[in-house]
């Protein structure tokens, strides 16, 4: 049979491990576009050397090892702003990025975007701890900016006494700076400083500036993944007044919502002020969750021809490459979608992340492969486009994996990419709801870099292989590690 060109494809090495990775009115939305680093997209301008290719084996074999660490049509009246360094955003090394323009002059960085955590955080006066350069692959040796709020002049200290300061038991007195500290479950990875305001720079469709001033961390200490990975900061996205959405929306340039999408080939939008559509589906934020994600309630689930009624909740996370579900919502999945499957199971003793994998061969007939829906709090009903992976075989053959993995630590369910691929994915803050609708996710203006005079060199540059030190050369597991949800928001210890 021919499998549709749209589908990822693997390279399987038969011998080798398969894994080894509120509020204000609307005045606008802000979009960006999102290009997996390994896209053709983003290829054309970094160029690819030294990379996975997306789809092969080595790419999803990092992805899944990430997880493991870390655990659009628009509605006619909005008008879509973005970043003032323009449009693209890009994945560097499974990370989705952003060039973010902060301060007075504009300095830029290449920020992580992250729904998994609240804070935006940038490294600022940190010493041998930041990591100030990086290589492209033409082997430019780009350097990071490190945000001074002493060379800012519309940067200011946050004080002890700010509703947004929650470490106030540290402080000296009401109006000595406002410490943060903010760890992830990656063991050992933090970041500490002190809360900053400053502006940061948008822009419509039109040229016109929308800035804001937001409240966001100056890193003096980043310790453990951040010395390989989002070395120039991370954008939180969930759902925390501290985050950049709310913050946004009190600043009035946009309603206190955001879109996700993301296509097949890696690229896609993020859309700051989206509220989504009247057609869209949706369903409510169950909130179950402290602090808060963008979780809901699941009331029951169909595989193939057999429907399975068991509530549970999900998290939805960007972040995560493929979706983890703790027992029993796991064997019910999997086991269901194994029992309607014609093919050869893939023998135990070749290694894989993946449980349940299948021999292709000529009978194989993807359109009585099982389909995998949801049915969400409010009877609408979410329907997977892309439940499995396939890949080629050493030999020629070719085989396809449920990507679906046990979830054994974290405990609870995650509805990662890979079950979001051709939606646009709606984080409604203000409604409390989300809200999701078929896309193909294309850009409309094609990838285009920034044209800012703050902008590095072409594009933000894109890793090297080669390390450095501090090092530069990004490590698959520390990737990983990033986008788990940061269970231990900023206020934490």
């Amino acid at each position: 049979m021919v499998w549709s060109i749209g589908k990822l494809r693997w390279m399987l090495q038969f011998g080798l491990c398969v894994m080894s990775l509120g509020c204000a009115s609307v005045s606008g939305s802000f979009t960006f576009q999102i290009h997996h680093r390994f896209s053709d997209q983003v290829k054309t301008v970094l160029g690819g050397h030294g990379l996975p290719e997306m789809g092969t084996l080595e790419y999803y074999e990092t992805l899944v090892h990430r997880d493991r660490g870390r655990r659009l049509t628009s509605n006619n009246n909005q008008t879509t702003v973005s970043f003032s360094q323009g449009n693209s955003t890009q994945e560097i090394s499974f990370l989705h990025y952003a060039n973010v323009t902060v301060g007075t002059p504009a300095q830029w960085f290449l920020v992580a975007l992250d729904t998994g955590s609240d804070l935006f955080w940038l490294p600022c006066n940190c010493n041998s701890s930041c990591i100030r350069s990086m290589e492209t692959d033409q082997g430019e040796r780009i350097k990071l900016n490190i945000y001074d709020p002493t060379i800012s002049t519309s940067s200011s200290k946050v004080p002890c006494n700010s509703t947004l300061c929650a470490l106030r038991n540290r402080c000296v007195s009401p109006l000595s700076d406002c410490p943060y500290r903010i760890r992830y479950l990656s063991p050992g990875s933090r970041s500490t400083g002190v809360l900053v305001e400053d502006v940061i720079h948008m822009r419509t469709e039109e040229g016109d500036a929308r800035d804001a001033r937001i409240t966001f961390g100056c890193s003096e200490s980043q310790v453990g993944l951040f010395q390989e990975v989002a070395v120039n900061g991370i954008m939180g996205l969930a759902i925390a007044n501290i985050a950049v959405p709310n913050m946004l929306a009190k600043a009035g340039v946009a309603s206190n919502s955001f879109s996700m999408c993301f296509g097949l080939k890696g690229k896609g939008t993020i859309s700051f002020g989206d509220k989504g559509s009247s057609d869209q589906l949706e369903t409510p934020l169950s909130g179950t969750l402290s602090p808060p994600f963008y979780d809901v309630t699941i009331t029951e689930f169909k595989v193939g021809s057999v429907t399975v009624e068991s509530e549970f909740n999900a998290i939805f996370d960007s972040g995560t490459a493929v979706t983890w579900l703790i027992e029993p919502y796991y064997t019910a999945v999997t086991t269901n979608y194994h029992l309607q499957v014609a093919d050869r199971r893939l023998p135990a003793r070749v290694k894989s992340p993946f449980e349940f994998c299948y021999i292709i061969t000529s009978a194989t007939d993807e359109e009585k492969l099982p389909s995998i829906s949801f049915e969400m709090q409010g009877g609408a009903t979410y329907n997977v486009f892309n439940p499995i992976l396939v890949f080629d075989t050493s030999d020629g053959g070719q085989v396809y994996c449920l990507a679906v993995l046990k979830e054994v630590t974290a405990g609870f369910n995650i509805i990662g990419q890979n079950f979001m691929t051709n939606y646009r994915i709606v984080h409604d803050r203000e409604r409390m709801i989300l809200g999701w609708k078929e896309s193909d996710c294309n850009d409309k203006n094609g990838f285009t870099g920034p044209t800012a005079s703050v902008k590095p060199p072409s594009l933000p540059p894109t890793l090297s292989p080669r390390g450095r030190s501090p090092s530069t050369r990004l490590s698959p597991l520390a990737a990983s590690s990033l986008l788990i949800l940061c269970f231990f928001s900023f206020v934490c210890l």
